[in-house]
């Protein structure tokens, strides 16, 4: 029988991906969300096969389009965008009319899952909320992402990220002790994290579904997505004491930290038991350190001012070494660390791309792009990218005429009116300036191309 490593890396190979069934295959749903936290609860029901259907409104689209950090786009689009939207169809549609709305209720009725991100109350009030969806199609999972909720006194506040990261708790834990400054978390945590656990409940939602047949509404608050990863209230309800800020230091075992190396670069390496102490100490040729009093008990070591005195002798010895060597030391020695990874490191290290952690995917539209691959992999249905994100509308045609058999006459008649419609000249909403869209199949589906 061949090792157990060799089973698994052919039981996970990502160039195997294309080859296995999809686990969300059929599965219909229909994407009314914007920015990050409703469409990356989109995106990963794409990612394992459901077709998303993403509406926007003509001419202007999804608000995170257009807003690339710092303002530098790729090809004329918002390169983060890419990884929240892929894989999923574009359709252009102007909610406020009442052909839109009919389209909508069409497109229900074949729908397995609804999500939106709009303030609390919008959807209901532009009739496209979970009571009139659900008399259209009663079997259907209806996702309303907020940052409060849609219910309760905080339901009307306005709230982003940066908003849900304070209101969760989340911000008084990161930064260091006896100090003012407070840090956001990097990137969109309060969107990524919760948009996470909004498609775990669309999943339990389905599965239920498959029971029993009926379909429900679900609540996710960012506030409480971000409140799930941390149990400080906890511990305080108990003590009456905050945990409070540990800055790079980890308060449950000692030498845990993030520390800097002689060659100006970073790693963490953390002791979380007695043997690994012991370890951490004939390695750094302070064996006797294990046996004093101060330090040969856990309970001892994790005492304030005992911490901070092995935290120094760690500091002091890591910062005489290079990187590689405490990470060589510390792999022969049975220590956990490991070094900090920067963008660059994360975007080449061969190990992520053998994975599929890391994927150069080639698109048809964009060329050459460095994306995430999936969070887990699954051996028998995993994730897989057909396509990153498109120009607004690009769809149009396609999910009209494939999904709802509309004929070219009711297609025309929709553009005119305005009901439907695809991109101005901002960036982030056109196609590259290289690529012809009057030769793309898919653009113009059910018209013949120029090759």
């Amino acid at each position: 029988m061949e090792d157990y490593f060799s089973y698994t890396a052919k039981l996970f190979n990502p160039d195997e991906a294309d080859r296995k069934p999809e686990a969300l295959k059929g599965i219909r749903v229909l994407d009314f969300s914007h920015v990050i936290f409703g469409p990356i609860a989109a995106r990963l029901l794409a990612d394992y096969g459901a077709e998303v259907i993403k509406l926007e409104l003509p001419f202007y689209g999804d608000l995170w389009r257009p807003a690339t950090y710092w303002g530098k786009y790729w090809k004329h689009s918002n390169p983060i965008w890419h990884n929240i939207t892929k894989n999923k169809y574009f359709l252009s549609v102007n909610l406020k009319l009442k052909e839109s709305k009919e389209l909508i209720y069409r497109m229900v009725k074949d729908a397995d899952v609804v999500i939106e991100n709009f303030a609390p109350g919008t959807a209901d009030a532009w009739d496209i909320g979970y009571e009139k969806i659900s008399k259209i199609n009663s079997s259907i999972i209806f996702l309303s992402c907020s940052t409060y909720g849609q219910f309760g006194p905080m339901r009307y506040f306005p709230g982003w990220d940066l908003l849900a990261q304070g209101a969760s708790g989340v911000l008084t834990l990161n930064g260091y002790p006896d100090t003012d400054i407070f840090y956001k978390l990097p990137d969109y945590v309060g969107d990524f994290m919760p948009g996470n656990f909004a498609a775990l409940s669309v999943l339990m939602a389905l599965y239920h579904r498959k029971k029993t047949g009926k379909g429900q509404y679900i609540d996710m608050a960012q506030t409480e997505g971000l409140m799930r990863t941390l149990f400080h209230y906890t511990y305080y309800s108990v003590t009456q004491k905050a945990i409070g800020r540990t800055g790079n230091v980890d308060p449950t075992m000692v030498p845990a930290a993030i520390f800097k190396t002689a060659d100006d670069k970073f790693l963490a390496l953390a002791c979380a038991t007695s043997e690994q102490f012991e370890n951490f100490t004939r390695a750094i040729g302070r064996p006797e350190l294990s046996s004093d009093p101060r330090f040969s008990d856990t309970l001892e070591r994790l005492k304030p001012e005992n911490a901070k005195a092995l935290h120094a002798i760690a500091v002091d010895w890591i910062r005489s070494q290079s990187c590689a060597d405490v990470i060589r030391l510390a792999d022969d020695k049975n220590i956990p660390a490991a070094e900090v990874a920067d963008d660059y490191m994360i975007a080449n290290e061969e190990w992520r791309r053998k994975r599929g952690s890391v994927v150069l995917f080639k698109d048809d539209v964009y060329g050459n792009l460095v994306i995430a691959g999936p969070s887990a992999m699954l051996s028998g249905t995993p994730s897989r990218t057909k396509w990153l994100a498109r120009p607004l509308g690009y769809h149009n045609r396609f999910v009209l005429k494939k999904f709802l058999g509309l004929s070219e006459a009711e297609i025309e008649k929709l553009e005119k009116k305005k009901v439907i419609g695809t991109f101005d000249d901002r960036p982030g909403l056109k196609p590259p300036v290289y690529y012809d869209l009057s030769k793309d199949p898919i653009y113009n589906y059910g018209k013949e191309v120029g090759k």
